[in-house]
This record gives C-alpha cells, structure tokens and sequence, in this order.
C-alpha cells in the first residue's frame, strides 16, 4: 500500500464517527428506563398528584382549562389537557398517571444527549447525559405525576430547536421552535423566564452582528402564541401573590431598601457581562456561556424577585437548568481534562444508584385512611379545612382559596363511601371547632384531614371532657385526627 494510500485511509477512519458513545448511551436509556419505571404504583398519589388526576378526569379541555383557573392557582393547562387524553387510553390509576412522567424523564435523557452533540460533542454528550440519567430528582420526576417532567422535556427541545435555527436557520424550524417556546409556559410559568433567558442570548448576539433572524422569530411566535391566555395568566398572578403569600411560599422579607437595591444591582451587573461581556470562550458559538445564561438568569430573576419582593424561589421552577446543569459541568470539566470528567460522570452515576434506595419520597397516607374510614362507618364525618395552606403566622387570615378543602381530592380519588365530607373554614378556628363538635356528637365519631401544625390545629378540635382525640398521622402540612364523643 501507498503511503497516500495508507493516510487516506486514516483520514477516512478519524473522521466517521465513533458508534461506540451511541451505543453506551442506548445502554445507560434501557437502564435508565427500568429505573423510571419501577415500582410507579407502589406508593400512594400525593395531593398534588390527585390534583392532575382530578383534572384529567375532566370531562374536556374547557373544564381542564377552568381547574387552575377557579381551584388550583397557578398551574397551567398543556399538562393537564395532554394527561386527559393520554388517560382515556390507559386509565386514571397510579401507575398509568405516572408512566407519562416517565417517558418525559426518558424523553429528557434523550435531549440531554442530543444537546450535548449539538453544542459539544459524543464524549461530552454521553457524560452529561450519565450524570443526569439517574440523579435522585430525575428519578423523583419520573416517579410523580406533574407538570415538571413535561417542562424539562419541552425545554431542553426548545433550547435545542433554538440552536438549531441560529446556527442553521429554517423557517419551519422557525416555526416548530416558537410552538414549542409557547408550549413552555402553557405548562409552567416559569416557562417565561427561559423565553428571557433565550431573548438575552439572542441579544448577546446581536450585540456581536449576528441578526439571528429566524430565532427571534420564534421568540416572537411563542409569545404571541401564548398572548390570548395572558388574562387567565395574570388573573392566577394575582391569586398566587395573594395565595402564596399563605402557601408554603411564606410572608415577605423583612429586607432595607439597601439590601433590595444591593440585590437588583447585583443582578443587573450579572445579566449584563453574560450579555454584553467579552468572549472568554474559543468556540464562536459560546456554547458555556449560552448555557450559564439559560441556566442562570431564571433563577437570577427568582432569587432578585424572593428578596425584593416575597419568597417565589422553589427547586421545581427550575428543573429545566437542573437538568442542563448537567451539560455545563461535563463541558466545564471536559475542557480541563477528558478523563477527569469521564471517571467523574462514571464516579457519580455509582454514586446516584446507591442513593436511589433512600431517596423515595415518603408514602402517603391516603389508601391506609381511606380503609380506616371505611371501617369506622358510613355516618361518621370527615372534615378538611378550606383555604391556602398557611404557615403558622397567617393561618387565620380569611381567604377563598381552595372552596373544597385542599386534602378532599387526593380522599376522593382513594375513598369511594358515602360518607359526610363536611369543609370547615381553616381561618376560623372558632367556627370549625362548633362544626366538628355538634357533627362528631351526632355520628360519635369523625375524622379530620387538616394542613396546621399541632399549635395551629389544637383550636380547632373540640372540648378534651367530652372528645377523644387521636393524631394518627403527621408530615409537615398534614396531619390526620380521629376523633369520637366520649360516652
């Protein structure tokens, strides 16, 4: 052979890519799938998954769309529309619910990977996707039905899309890239922040001569997609300022305008550099920096937004930078040594598994009350407590939240007996306290289902002469009363 020969046919082997990152990668999916899939039915819904149940169950998308509206603040429909119809076909039991959060979860991987080529390369690609693969809260998401798997997945395919069209613009990825964008917040508000964090990406480069045409586009596209729920949107805004302020979300800081100010500066200088600094990176596309920019600037606006204005910071709003978080440390480290980050990705998945067993959420207790109601028989009362759940310092504060009591739907959806559920106002103690008397004195016993602590809920219960009262059950915002009259 030649020596021209022989460095063809080098040249030709370095540059066909390797099949073996594929083929780890479809390896760690299938893994990653027996995981998410385990044990889906064992535990009981919590309320919030109830909740998605509940909504489902509606009997079409005008009565889906109305749930968040009039029951439930804050959440958004895509999520409860797509579950409706994915439940006609498999039913409303646990694991059915659940499996659709688990092919999102493996949907996720998938993008993980997938984004990992687009923006570095296989090696890169797979590493990230092997940290995420089994990280605790990716399996946690798996497990549960809400929104936030389907917000990751839709996120990281918009993220893709948009990378896509700025590097290789098209006018139907154009398109697809903005449905998705609007997709985002139709499933979580949060989805908001990631269409700015995108604007300020699609700025820097602007900034830099590059128009980005079709990209803005799709920004465009998605806001104005999402532009005729705004009203629904705003008018939940108004009840989570309200609501959340009694909701686990907590009272405003007590910050001097200094430390406010201090915190808006702060912010302003962050978003500033990663839009205007100068380039550090080698890659004209940025990719770091456009990653620390998607990942950083939501939960910038969350932590500014906490301290200036009331606490809004939850782990949840965040999952979709979690998730890519997992992108930037295998680059981050990839660029300082290739092997370090592989031993490290290998290292924290062995790490991830042998977490996995003490890092299931804890069992609710809804199946064990429904059979222990059951038993008492069908006269006795179960009462919940109406309105926001509230911390301690403002659970007499009157409100409208939650007509129906929080913890009836997650009953409901166990309990099928005829039994008297009877809602008592969780603001007036006082009130409550007569209602559960005179009806547990008529049916000589009750139960009651409520969200306080121990402080917050001994007002209500009835006079100690003549009730028993038994705490049966306590997590923090639930506890679970059996209470009989005294003969």
């Amino acid at each position: 052979m030649t020596e021209a020969g022989s460095a063809t046919i080098e040249s030709l082997s370095g540059d066909r890519p390797s099949r073996r990152p594929l083929e780890i990668f479809a390896a760690l999916f299938v893994a990653a799938g027996l995981v998410y899939l385990f044990h889906l039915g064992a535990n009981a819904l919590g309320a919030s998954e109830a909740y998605s149940a509940w909504a489902a169950a509606k009997p079409g998308v005008g009565a889906i769309v109305r749930t968040p509206v009039l029951h439930d603040p804050g959440k958004q429909v895509f999520y409860y529309v797509v579950l409706h119809y994915y439940t006609q076909i498999f039913g409303l039991s646990e694991i059915s619910l659940r499996s659709m959060s688990a092919i999102f979860s493996l949907m996720t991987l998938a993008l993980v990977f997938a984004l990992g080529c687009e923006m570095f390369d296989e090696s890169t690609a797979l590493a990230a996707a092997a940290m995420w693969a089994f990280n605790p809260l990716a399996v946690v998401f798996a497990h549960t039905a809400r929104m936030y798997p389907m917000l990751i997945a839709i996120a990281l395919a918009h993220l893709l899309m948009l990378l896509r069209v700025r590097s290789r613009p098209s006018i139907m990825g154009g398109i697809g890239c903005g449905i998705l964008g609007a997709a985002m917040p139709y499933t979580h508000m949060a989805g908001l922040l990631i269409l700015g964090a995108e604007g300020a990406i699609l700025l820097r480069d602007l900034s830099r001569g590059k128009r980005d045409t079709i990209a803005w586009m799709a920004i465009v596209l998605a806001i104005a997609l999402f532009l005729p729920y705004l009203p629904v949107a705003i008018r939940q805004s108004q009840d989570l300022i309200y609501g959340h302020w009694l909701d686990y979300l907590g009272p405003p800081y007590n910050y001097p305008l200094a430390g406010k100010l201090a915190a808006g500066l702060v912010a302003a200088g962050a978003t500033s550099w990663l839009v205007f600094g100068r380039t550090v990176e080698r890659d004209g596309d940025e990719p770091l920096r456009v990653l620390v920019a998607w990942i950083g600037l939501p939960a910038l606006a969350f932590i500014v937004g906490s301290v200036i204005l009331h606490p809004m910071f939850n782990p949840r709003y965040l999952s979709p930078g979690i998730a890519a978080s997992s992108l930037l440390i295998a680059a981050a480290i990839g660029a300082w040594s290739a092997k370090w980050r592989n031993l490290l990705a290998a290292g924290f998945v062995v790490a991830c598994l042998i977490m996995l067993p003490f890092a299931r959420s804890k069992p609710q207790p809804w199946r064990d009350l429904a059979g222990q109601v059951a038993g008492g028989g069908a006269s006795e009362p179960v009462f919940f407590e109406s309105g926001f759940i509230s911390n301690a310092n403002t659970a007499n504060v009157p409100n409208g939240g939650f007509p129906f009591g929080y913890y009836s739907v997650p009953f409901d959806y166990y309990f099928k007996g005829t039994n008297p559920r009877i809602v008592i106002p969780g603001f007036d103690a006082a009130a409550a306290r007569m209602t559960i008397g005179e009806r547990v004195s008529a049916a000589s016993g009750g139960w009651l289902v409520s969200w306080k602590d121990r402080d917050g809920v001994k007002s209500e219960l009835p006079d100690a002469n003549r009730f028993r009262v038994v705490e049966t059950y306590r997590q923090p915002h639930l506890a679970i009363y059996r209470i009989t009259a005294i003969k």
